[in-house]
Protein backbone atom coordinates (compact mmCIF):
# COMPACT_ATOMS: atom_id res chain seq x y z
CA UNK A 1 0.00 0.00 0.00
CA UNK A 2 1.32 3.17 -0.71
CA UNK A 3 2.30 5.25 2.35
CA UNK A 4 1.00 8.75 2.70
CA UNK A 5 1.86 12.11 4.70
CA UNK A 6 -0.19 13.57 7.45
CA UNK A 7 -0.76 17.21 7.78
CA UNK A 8 -1.10 18.34 11.19
CA UNK A 9 -4.40 17.06 11.98
CA UNK A 10 -6.49 18.12 8.87
CA UNK A 11 -6.26 15.39 6.55
CA UNK A 12 -3.97 13.04 4.50
CA UNK A 13 -1.57 14.68 2.21
CA UNK A 14 -1.14 11.79 -0.94
CA UNK A 15 2.23 11.66 -2.17
CA UNK A 16 0.69 10.71 -5.51
CA UNK A 17 -3.03 12.02 -6.18
CA UNK A 18 -3.65 9.94 -8.80
CA UNK A 19 -2.91 7.10 -6.16
CA UNK A 20 -5.53 8.64 -3.93
CA UNK A 21 -7.65 8.66 -6.47
CA UNK A 22 -7.25 4.95 -6.98
CA UNK A 23 -7.99 3.84 -3.32
CA UNK A 24 -11.01 6.24 -3.14
CA UNK A 25 -12.48 4.01 -6.32
CA UNK A 26 -11.35 0.53 -4.84
CA UNK A 27 -13.99 -1.89 -4.21
CA UNK A 28 -12.72 -1.85 -0.69
CA UNK A 29 -13.59 1.64 -0.25
CA UNK A 30 -16.87 1.71 -2.33
CA UNK A 31 -17.71 -0.78 0.07
CA UNK A 32 -17.25 0.78 3.07
CA UNK A 33 -19.32 3.51 1.88
CA UNK A 34 -22.29 1.67 0.78
CA UNK A 35 -22.28 0.18 4.42
CA UNK A 36 -22.23 3.89 6.19
CA UNK A 37 -25.46 4.20 8.45
CA UNK A 38 -26.84 7.42 8.65
CA UNK A 39 -25.29 9.66 11.21
CA UNK A 40 -22.55 7.04 11.93
CA UNK A 41 -19.01 8.32 11.58
CA UNK A 42 -16.94 5.49 10.04
CA UNK A 43 -12.87 5.93 9.38
CA UNK A 44 -10.72 3.99 6.52
CA UNK A 45 -8.07 2.08 8.43
CA UNK A 46 -5.64 2.07 6.13
CA UNK A 47 -1.83 2.64 6.33
CA UNK A 48 -1.45 6.16 7.16
CA UNK A 49 -4.41 6.89 5.71
CA UNK A 50 -7.05 7.46 8.03
CA UNK A 51 -10.22 9.67 6.93
CA UNK A 52 -13.34 9.94 8.45
CA UNK A 53 -16.65 10.22 6.91
CA UNK A 54 -20.20 9.95 7.12
CA UNK A 55 -24.01 9.50 5.36
CA UNK A 56 -26.24 12.51 6.65
CA UNK A 57 -29.53 10.57 4.22
CA UNK A 58 -30.95 7.69 3.13
CA UNK A 59 -30.98 7.49 -0.45
CA UNK A 60 -34.59 7.72 -2.25
CA UNK A 61 -35.92 7.16 -5.27
CA UNK A 62 -37.85 9.01 -8.20
CA UNK A 63 -41.25 7.19 -7.49
CA UNK A 64 -40.73 7.52 -3.71
CA UNK A 65 -39.83 11.22 -4.12
CA UNK A 66 -42.56 11.82 -6.22
CA UNK A 67 -45.29 10.60 -4.00
CA UNK A 68 -43.86 12.38 -0.54
CA UNK A 69 -43.41 15.75 -2.19
CA UNK A 70 -47.17 15.33 -4.07
CA UNK A 71 -48.13 14.90 -8.15
CA UNK A 72 -48.29 18.31 -8.61
CA UNK A 73 -44.23 19.05 -7.62
CA UNK A 74 -43.37 16.70 -10.80
CA UNK A 75 -42.25 19.44 -13.21
CA UNK A 76 -39.29 20.07 -10.92
CA UNK A 77 -38.24 15.99 -9.57
CA UNK A 78 -35.17 16.13 -11.58
CA UNK A 79 -33.93 18.98 -9.83
CA UNK A 80 -35.29 18.13 -6.77
CA UNK A 81 -33.87 14.52 -6.93
CA UNK A 82 -30.46 15.40 -7.89
CA UNK A 83 -30.79 17.59 -4.72
CA UNK A 84 -31.36 14.56 -2.44
CA UNK A 85 -28.74 12.76 -4.65
CA UNK A 86 -25.80 15.21 -3.52
CA UNK A 87 -27.07 15.74 0.38
CA UNK A 88 -27.38 11.88 0.50
CA UNK A 89 -23.72 11.06 -0.89
CA UNK A 90 -20.76 10.12 1.76
CA UNK A 91 -19.42 13.47 3.43
CA UNK A 92 -16.11 13.62 5.13
CA UNK A 93 -15.83 15.15 8.39
CA UNK A 94 -12.80 17.61 8.07
CA UNK A 95 -10.83 19.90 10.51
CA UNK A 96 -8.06 19.50 13.03
CA UNK A 97 -8.48 16.21 14.30
CA UNK A 98 -6.20 16.32 17.35
CA UNK A 99 -6.25 18.36 20.42
CA UNK A 100 -2.93 19.63 19.25
CA UNK A 101 -3.88 20.85 16.03
CA UNK A 102 -6.75 22.66 17.66
CA UNK A 103 -4.60 24.78 19.97
CA UNK A 104 -2.21 25.49 16.60
CA UNK A 105 -5.93 26.81 15.36
CA UNK A 106 -6.50 28.87 18.67
CA UNK A 107 -3.03 30.14 18.80
CA UNK A 108 -3.68 31.62 14.55
CA UNK A 109 -6.98 33.22 15.58
CA UNK A 110 -5.81 34.90 18.89
CA UNK A 111 -2.52 36.76 16.80
CA UNK A 112 -5.09 37.96 13.87
CA UNK A 113 -7.79 38.69 16.52
CA UNK A 114 -6.95 39.23 20.15
CA UNK A 115 -9.91 40.91 21.28
CA UNK A 116 -11.87 37.32 20.67
CA UNK A 117 -10.09 35.36 23.01
CA UNK A 118 -13.38 34.42 24.75
CA UNK A 119 -15.23 33.43 21.87
CA UNK A 120 -11.53 31.42 20.49
CA UNK A 121 -10.83 29.81 24.22
CA UNK A 122 -15.54 28.74 23.75
CA UNK A 123 -14.01 27.36 20.50
CA UNK A 124 -10.88 25.52 21.39
CA UNK A 125 -12.20 23.98 24.42
CA UNK A 126 -15.89 22.65 23.41
CA UNK A 127 -13.76 21.09 20.35
CA UNK A 128 -11.15 19.30 22.89
CA UNK A 129 -13.99 17.66 24.74
CA UNK A 130 -15.14 16.62 21.43
CA UNK A 131 -11.79 14.95 20.46
CA UNK A 132 -11.88 13.72 23.30
CA UNK A 133 -14.71 11.89 22.76
CA UNK A 134 -13.22 10.10 19.84
CA UNK A 135 -14.59 12.93 16.88
CA UNK A 136 -11.64 12.83 14.19
CA UNK A 137 -12.83 16.44 13.22
CA UNK A 138 -13.73 19.97 14.24
CA UNK A 139 -16.83 20.19 16.03
CA UNK A 140 -17.59 22.66 18.57
CA UNK A 141 -21.03 23.45 20.93
CA UNK A 142 -23.13 26.57 19.22
CA UNK A 143 -21.87 29.67 19.90
CA UNK A 144 -23.25 33.16 19.86
CA UNK A 145 -21.47 36.30 20.25
CA UNK A 146 -22.68 39.81 20.82
CA UNK A 147 -20.96 42.98 20.63
CA UNK A 148 -21.51 46.46 19.03
CA UNK A 149 -21.54 47.04 15.72
CA UNK A 150 -18.27 47.04 13.98
CA UNK A 151 -15.97 45.10 16.51
CA UNK A 152 -15.05 42.88 13.39
CA UNK A 153 -17.42 39.64 13.93
CA UNK A 154 -17.93 39.20 10.71
CA UNK A 155 -14.59 38.90 9.64
CA UNK A 156 -13.61 36.74 12.62
CA UNK A 157 -15.86 34.15 11.42
CA UNK A 158 -14.23 34.43 8.26
CA UNK A 159 -11.13 33.80 9.19
CA UNK A 160 -12.41 30.88 11.21
CA UNK A 161 -13.29 29.27 8.32
CA UNK A 162 -10.34 29.85 6.58
CA UNK A 163 -8.00 28.89 9.23
CA UNK A 164 -9.82 25.77 9.83
CA UNK A 165 -10.12 24.29 6.17
CA UNK A 166 -14.11 24.60 7.04
CA UNK A 167 -16.38 25.11 4.17
CA UNK A 168 -18.06 28.39 5.21
CA UNK A 169 -21.92 28.88 4.88
CA UNK A 170 -22.62 33.03 5.74
CA UNK A 171 -25.95 34.15 5.62
CA UNK A 172 -26.87 37.81 6.24
CA UNK A 173 -30.09 37.58 8.36
CA UNK A 174 -30.90 41.07 8.47
CA UNK A 175 -31.40 41.45 4.70
CA UNK A 176 -34.28 38.22 4.82
CA UNK A 177 -38.29 38.67 5.28
CA UNK A 178 -38.43 34.96 6.19
CA UNK A 179 -37.11 31.68 7.71
CA UNK A 180 -36.04 29.72 4.14
CA UNK A 181 -32.57 30.61 3.94
CA UNK A 182 -32.08 28.67 6.90
CA UNK A 183 -35.30 26.36 7.15
CA UNK A 184 -36.70 25.15 4.08
CA UNK A 185 -40.59 25.80 3.55
CA UNK A 186 -42.87 22.96 2.67
CA UNK A 187 -42.57 22.71 -1.22
CA UNK A 188 -46.69 23.33 -1.66
CA UNK A 189 -46.55 26.78 -0.24
CA UNK A 190 -45.70 29.75 -2.86
CA UNK A 191 -42.15 30.76 -3.91
CA UNK A 192 -40.77 27.88 -1.22
CA UNK A 193 -37.40 27.06 -1.92
CA UNK A 194 -34.60 24.43 -0.12
CA UNK A 195 -32.53 26.24 2.28
CA UNK A 196 -29.12 27.83 1.65
CA UNK A 197 -27.94 25.18 4.39
CA UNK A 198 -29.32 22.16 2.92
CA UNK A 199 -27.60 24.01 -0.46
CA UNK A 200 -24.42 24.32 1.28
CA UNK A 201 -24.12 20.54 2.37
CA UNK A 202 -25.29 19.22 -1.11
CA UNK A 203 -22.62 21.33 -2.89
CA UNK A 204 -20.14 20.05 -0.96
CA UNK A 205 -17.50 17.50 0.08
CA UNK A 206 -18.07 17.66 3.96
CA UNK A 207 -20.78 17.06 6.83
CA UNK A 208 -19.05 19.53 9.22
CA UNK A 209 -20.07 22.91 7.80
CA UNK A 210 -19.54 26.73 9.27
CA UNK A 211 -22.49 27.97 9.10
CA UNK A 212 -22.97 31.97 10.26
CA UNK A 213 -26.08 33.43 11.23
CA UNK A 214 -24.96 37.48 10.84
CA UNK A 215 -26.84 40.16 13.15
CA UNK A 216 -29.87 37.00 13.67
CA UNK A 217 -31.22 39.78 16.13
CA UNK A 218 -32.41 41.68 12.91
CA UNK A 219 -34.00 38.86 10.71
CA UNK A 220 -38.21 39.64 10.36
CA UNK A 221 -40.03 36.80 9.34
CA UNK A 222 -43.30 38.21 7.39
CA UNK A 223 -44.34 34.60 6.51
CA UNK A 224 -47.90 33.11 7.01
CA UNK A 225 -48.20 31.70 11.19
CA UNK A 226 -44.79 33.39 11.69
CA UNK A 227 -43.24 33.96 15.57
CA UNK A 228 -43.20 37.40 16.61
CA UNK A 229 -39.81 35.96 17.62
CA UNK A 230 -38.21 34.10 14.68
CA UNK A 231 -35.05 32.70 16.56
CA UNK A 232 -37.36 30.66 17.88
CA UNK A 233 -37.74 28.52 14.79
CA UNK A 234 -33.89 27.86 14.85
CA UNK A 235 -33.94 25.80 18.74
CA UNK A 236 -34.22 22.43 16.61
CA UNK A 237 -31.54 23.39 14.47
CA UNK A 238 -29.07 23.61 17.53
CA UNK A 239 -30.34 20.85 19.51
CA UNK A 240 -27.99 18.16 18.59
CA UNK A 241 -30.61 14.89 18.84
CA UNK A 242 -33.57 16.63 17.22
CA UNK A 243 -30.83 18.05 14.36
CA UNK A 244 -29.63 14.70 13.76
CA UNK A 245 -33.29 13.71 12.48
CA UNK A 246 -33.90 16.94 10.96
CA UNK A 247 -36.91 16.91 8.51
CA UNK A 248 -36.41 19.33 5.29
CA UNK A 249 -39.87 20.48 4.39
CA UNK A 250 -38.89 21.21 1.27
CA UNK A 251 -37.18 18.28 0.48
CA UNK A 252 -39.46 15.83 3.08
CA UNK A 253 -36.33 14.25 3.68
CA UNK A 254 -34.70 13.61 6.87
CA UNK A 255 -31.21 15.22 7.08
CA UNK A 256 -28.59 14.74 9.85
CA UNK A 257 -27.43 18.07 10.32
CA UNK A 258 -26.07 17.66 13.83
CA UNK A 259 -22.27 17.94 12.34
CA UNK A 260 -22.66 21.65 11.64
CA UNK A 261 -20.56 24.02 13.74
CA UNK A 262 -23.36 27.19 14.65
CA UNK A 263 -21.84 30.60 14.58
CA UNK A 264 -24.28 33.33 15.65
CA UNK A 265 -23.61 36.85 15.57
CA UNK A 266 -25.73 39.64 17.38
CA UNK A 267 -25.75 43.29 18.70
CA UNK A 268 -28.69 42.77 20.74
CA UNK A 269 -28.87 39.75 23.18
CA UNK A 270 -32.03 40.40 24.55
CA UNK A 271 -33.46 39.92 20.55
CA UNK A 272 -32.81 36.41 20.20
CA UNK A 273 -35.21 33.59 22.21
CA UNK A 274 -34.18 32.15 25.76
CA UNK A 275 -34.64 28.72 23.99
CA UNK A 276 -32.10 29.11 21.49
CA UNK A 277 -29.55 31.18 23.95
CA UNK A 278 -29.94 27.76 26.81
CA UNK A 279 -28.55 25.75 23.61
CA UNK A 280 -25.32 28.01 23.14
CA UNK A 281 -21.68 28.91 24.27
CA UNK A 282 -22.91 33.02 24.56
CA UNK A 283 -20.09 35.57 24.70
CA UNK A 284 -20.63 38.89 25.41
CA UNK A 285 -18.10 41.09 24.16
CA UNK A 286 -16.35 44.44 25.11
CA UNK A 287 -15.62 46.63 22.15
CA UNK A 288 -11.61 46.51 21.00
CA UNK A 289 -9.24 48.33 22.94
CA UNK A 290 -7.39 51.35 21.38
CA UNK A 291 -4.20 48.67 22.06
CA UNK A 292 -5.93 45.42 19.89
CA UNK A 293 -7.19 47.76 17.44
CA UNK A 294 -3.49 48.92 16.71
CA UNK A 295 -2.03 45.43 17.06
CA UNK A 296 -4.90 44.20 14.23
CA UNK A 297 -4.13 47.25 12.20
CA UNK A 298 -0.28 46.35 12.12
CA UNK A 299 -1.25 42.46 11.01
CA UNK A 300 -3.56 43.91 7.87
CA UNK A 301 -1.06 46.48 7.00
CA UNK A 302 1.80 43.73 6.85
CA UNK A 303 -0.88 41.30 4.72
CA UNK A 304 -1.85 43.88 2.38
CA UNK A 305 1.44 44.81 1.91
CA UNK A 306 0.60 48.71 2.45
CA UNK A 307 3.40 51.22 3.76
CA UNK A 308 4.84 50.55 7.55
CA UNK A 309 4.53 53.93 8.12
CA UNK A 310 1.05 53.73 7.97
CA UNK A 311 1.17 52.07 11.63
CA UNK A 312 2.54 54.95 13.10
CA UNK A 313 -0.48 57.28 11.40
CA UNK A 314 -3.47 54.21 12.22
CA UNK A 315 -1.64 54.45 15.92
CA UNK A 316 -2.40 58.19 15.99
CA UNK A 317 -6.12 58.04 15.25
CA UNK A 318 -6.78 55.17 17.85
CA UNK A 319 -5.45 57.04 20.63
CA UNK A 320 -7.01 60.29 19.50
CA UNK A 321 -10.19 58.41 19.17
CA UNK A 322 -10.53 58.90 15.50
CA UNK A 323 -10.10 55.16 14.65
CA UNK A 324 -12.97 53.36 17.59
CA UNK A 325 -13.84 50.51 15.63
CA UNK A 326 -12.64 47.33 13.56
CA UNK A 327 -15.15 48.46 10.59
CA UNK A 328 -13.55 51.83 10.63
CA UNK A 329 -9.61 50.74 10.55
CA UNK A 330 -11.03 48.43 7.63
CA UNK A 331 -12.98 51.07 6.21
CA UNK A 332 -9.46 53.04 6.31
CA UNK A 333 -7.04 50.24 4.68
CA UNK A 334 -9.22 49.23 2.15
CA UNK A 335 -8.70 53.12 0.86
CA UNK A 336 -5.26 52.21 1.40
CA UNK A 337 -4.97 49.47 -0.20
CA UNK A 338 -6.81 50.78 -3.42
CA UNK A 339 -4.66 53.95 -3.74
CA UNK A 340 -1.88 51.69 -3.46
CA UNK A 341 -3.31 49.75 -6.13
CA UNK A 342 -4.07 52.77 -8.49
CA UNK A 343 0.17 54.12 -7.79
CA UNK A 344 1.49 50.88 -9.26
CA UNK A 345 -0.95 50.93 -11.98
CA UNK A 346 0.28 54.58 -13.14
Amino acid sequence: MKNWKMTSGLGPEPDDDEALRDLMRSDFVLEAHDRAAVGKPRSLMLEGFDRPFVRLAQSVGRDEQDARRGASDRRDGMAVNRLIGRVGEIKSLTGPANTHAVDELAAALFEEARNFAPAIEAIRRSAQVIIRGGAQWLQFRPLVIESAAGAGKTRFVHRLAALSGLKLVYLDCATMTNMSPIVSQDATWSGARHSEIIEGLANSTSANLLVCLDELDKIRDYSRHSSPQPSQALVGLLEKRSAASHLDNYLQLTVDLSFINWVILVNDLSRISQPLLDRCQVIRMAPPSPSEIAHIASLEIERRGLEPALVDAITTGVRKGRIKSLRTLHKLLDAASAASARSILN
